[in-house]
């Protein structure tokens, strides 16, 4: 409660006759709210929605309502200095229909503007009202590169270096996909990821599981054939994809692929049995065969599953006599091709002997993708290293190894050569503008999807400004601008 006192105008000309003292520093003129109150509900509708917000206030005592959580956000338009650092990056507001393009200053991780759409032109006229910007760090669409030449054509431009890995690692995905079908299986190998196999690999599949499977690989092999046909009379990716109810990027794979693709195993994870196995198998070899005896063993060990998993993983076992529980449970899973493609892209210093040699040996029956992995590492290291010197000598590799993949995205690179450049010298990356959109995100879902684009930008420019005051500060702030003594 505020006791103020009031006094009586001794002026017989004056308009007012009696006047109240003012409460500076405990509120706005003709508000029904202290600055602290406002200040608190300022932080609720930041930190969670409305609706959660109201409740939270009403446990804590402050009578509020989603609406006035709402109000009390600053929409109000706000002068944000032009950064000298700028990073670009878009992001989608609904998936597959609207996106933005959110702005970052690299130099105080803030963010700066969002703009709708992904094209050139929002961007370049942004840059053309906000003189200034000296660096521009984007990804490797056209887009920002167009509108950064447009807008800001004596700025920087950096690619990214995470997005360069990424088309090298897309044009890798693509020789992988096309050796998948065309050349013999696989040696047996190790798998890239440590551990153990999983508790069932070796256990068969039950008739309806078989069936299961049976119809879900008669069910691919339609979709593809289908694909392939309309392919053949010439429809665009596009236009396949919104018939057939697939993604561009299934269509884009149906067509690399010159068979019916396989699906690949799943790798099983680590269960409850995995850290016993190698005891069961001692114990299986010294001749004890009793699933129920073996289970109060491990129990005793520290095993929290249950008896019928431990019978239905010997079960495998049992039924294949030709196999000692040895050769059992030493069989290695196939090397999946996706691990392969991390094992190509991961240096060579952070894998196990182990999994090298096989990999070596699978290198050494598969010349394309040989010549894959040595532009890979090569390029790897050019990035790790800032070797931009090297940059035209792989280039040139990646044009004359013969792998199309490879030979598009030698092209690309050149067409962009001065950004690429750039990025492997220079320390500036999109990395801070991918961790705002991941705060964007977070926000755009604690209003479940509802709320406008403007309330979005003002919760997420107050969720990257908000200052949380203390008694020890000597003053609060609110985001209007009032202040008041603690």
């Amino acid at each position: 409660m505020a006791i103020v006192r009031r006094f009586r105008c001794m002026a017989s000309t004056c308009v007012r006759k009696t006047f109240a003292e003012g409460l500076e520093g405990l509120g706005e003129a003709y508000a029904q709210r202290t600055g602290r109150f406002t200040m608190a509900l300022q932080s609720l509708i930041l930190s969670t929605s409305s609706t959660t917000g109201t409740r939270i206030a009403h446990d804590m005592g402050l009578v509020t309502s989603p609406r006035t959580l709402l109000r009390v956000v600053d929409r109000g338009e706000r002068t944000v200095p032009t950064p000298r650092i700028l990073g670009v990056d878009d992001f989608a507001l609904r998936r597959g229909r609207t996106y933005c393009t959110l702005l970052c200053d690299l130099e105080s991780g803030q963010p700066v503007d969002i703009l709708i759409g992904r094209t050139a032109e929002p961007l370049a006229t942004w840059l053309k009202d906000h003189p200034g910007v000296q660096v521009i760090a984007r990804d490797r669409a056209t887009a920002y590169a167009d509108a950064a030449r447009a807008g800001a054509p004596h700025a920087v431009q950096v690619a990214d270096r995470f997005h360069l890995v990424r088309n090298v690692s897309d044009a890798l995905r693509e020789v992988v996909d096309r050796q998948r079908w065309a050349l013999p299986e696989a040696p047996e190998l190790p798998a890239v990821v440590s551990g153990q196999p999983g508790d069932v690999s070796g256990v068969k599949l039950c008739p309806k599981q078989e069936a299961s499977r049976r119809a879900a690989a008669e069910r691919l092999r339609i979709r593809y054939e289908e694909v392939w046909s309309r392919f053949r009379t010439g429809e665009l990716l596009r236009s396949i994809a919104e018939s057939t109810g697939l993604c561009r990027g299934t269509v884009r794979k149906y067509i690399a692929c010159l068979e019916v693709p396989k699906r690949a195993p799943r790798r099983p994870s680590p269960g409850l049995l995995t850290p016993f196995v190698s005891y069961l198998k001692a114990r299986w070899e010294s001749g004890c065969r009793n699933a129920r005896f073996l289970f109060d063993e491990i129990s005793m060990l520290g095993y929290a599953g249950s008896a019928s998993m431990v019978r239905h993983f010997l079960h495998s076992w049992r039924s294949e006599p030709s196999l000692t529980a040895d050769e059992q449970h030493a069989r290695v899973s196939r090397y999946l091709w996706k691990e392969l493609r991390w094992a190509i892209l991961c240096p060579k210093e952070h894998l196990r002997q182990d999994q090298r040699e096989p990999l070596q040996r699978l290198l050494g029956l598969h010349p394309d993708l040989s010549a894959a992995y040595g532009l890979v590492q090569s390029f790897r290291d050019m990035l790790r290293e800032h070797r931009a010197e090297e940059l035209e000598v792989w280039l040139t590799a990646a044009r004359e190894s013969g792998l199309a993949p490879f030979q598009r995205l030698a092209r690309t690179l050149t067409a962009d050569k001065e950004a690429v450049l750039a990025g492997i010298t220079l320390p500036w990356s999109t990395g801070q503008v991918e961790g705002l959109i991941t705060r964007m995100k977070f926000v755009k879902r604690l209003g479940y999807g509802r709320a406008s684009l403007p309330l979005l930008w003002a919760r997420m420019i107050g969720l990257s400004s908000n200052r949380i005051p203390t008694r020890e500060s000597g003053e609060l702030v609110t985001a209007r601008g009032c202040s008041e003594a603690s």
